[in-house]
Order: C-alpha cells, then structure tokens, then sequence
C-alpha cells in the first residue's frame, strides 16, 4: 500500500504529539492516494546541538529529531486557497493564524490535512526503514530513502507490528 513520509519541524511535532495540532497544513496533496491514507511523521533536524529531546524511563534522554516519529491516518484533505472549503475552525486545528497560514501559502494553492487515529511510537525509526516510491512513466518504482524529503514523498506502507 502506498503511504505518506511527512517532514515536520520540530516545534510542529510536539503541537502533533501532544494533541494539540490536528490539521498540517500543506501547499500540495497527494494525487496518487485516496483518503483515508498512512502518513509517517519524520521530525526534521534541529539546528541546536542538543536536537529535539524526550526523556525515557530507566534509559535517560532520547534525541528525536531526524527520525521518524510516529504516524497518522490522513483521513480528510480541505482545500485552504483559493477558496476555503476547510471548517471554520481549520486555524485553531492547525494552530496557526489566518494571516500566517495566507503568508505560508503566498498566494499558492492550500490543502488542510487532518490529522486523525495518531500513534507515537516508543522507538523512533530511521529514514532507512522506509522505502521510497517514484513515480515514473511504467508506474511507481521502489527507491531508497537517502534524504528526507523536503516536503512529503510517497512511501510503501510498513507493515504492522
């Protein structure tokens, strides 16, 4: 099955993990995909030495930062610009602002991804544990995830634990 590998700033992430972010809000979509889909959540690098940090009983801190935190079921996409079409309360959702979700966007197409049925996982995975899917003329091709991606990218489903 096709999924979604998501980059996500760190200050993002915790609004997700601690709930209080239900909506990412994003200038493209999928096309590929229907939803409901996978989405994978990969916390971007923070630029302090000491990183995105958790602290785990018995085994101190953990750096989550550049791994993959966690996932959630895309499970409704609403278009933000040039018409809104997303529920009157898609700011507090993606807590954000009008006036910033419109500078993010600058005058670009806007989608409204909500975020539901959110599973953080114990042990963050690495980028490698992914496969990446390429889109080509024949169809979608396996890859290997090198990068993150800078954005989002298409990846093959993990299968469930």
């Amino acid at each position: 099955m096709k999924a979604v590998l998501l980059s996500i700033q760190p200050v993002w992430c915790s609004k997700i993990v601690l709930k209080e972010k239900t909506v990412e809000v994003r200038k493209t979509k999928p096309e590929d995909v229907k939803t409901p889909f996978k989405c994978y959540i990969y916390c971007t690098k923070e630029r302090s030495k000491m990183g995105w940090l958790r602290i785990v009983p018995g085994k101190g801190w953990q750096r989550l930062d550049g791994t993959v935190i966690g996932e959630f079921v895309c499970d409704k996409i609403w278009e933000l610009a040039p018409i809104c079409r997303a529920p009157d309360d898609v700011e507090e959702m993606a807590c954000m602002d009008r006036d910033r979700i419109v500078r993010y966007l600058s005058k670009c197409r806007g989608w409204a991804w909500h975020i539901s049925d959110l599973k953080i996982y114990d042990q963050p995975r690495e980028l490698r544990a992914f496969t990446g899917l390429q889109s080509t003329r024949f169809g979608m091709w396996p890859v290997e995830i090198t990068r993150p991606p800078q954005s989002w990218c298409y990846v093959e489903e993990l299968s469930s634990e």
